[in-house]
């Protein structure tokens, strides 16, 4: 490899669409995609690890962790 280049793989707007759309199917109670959420998620946050501050990563982490606690607080007074 030449030198001062660099290989890495930038996000693009279909990795973050998949992940929105997958996300929405696991709200809808569509269950089987949720393999594929995680898979797709873990692709993205891999890519994205590469260009944000380790602060920055606990942050997203930290609002990833709060949006499912929300998510599965309104799933469990649906099922009630």
């Amino acid at each position: 490899m030449a030198k001062g280049m660099q290989t890495f793989d930038k996000i693009e707007p279909e990795d973050i669409s998949k992940v929105f759309q997958n996300t929405l199917h696991v709200v809808q109670g569509h269950h089987d995609v949720l393999p594929e959420l995680l898979s797709d998620a873990g692709h993205l946050l891999m890519k994205a690890s590469k260009k944000l501050s380790t602060t920055q990563l606990i942050l997203i982490v930290a609002g990833v962790a709060i949006a499912s606690i929300f998510v599965a607080k309104k799933v469990e007074e649906e099922m009630e």
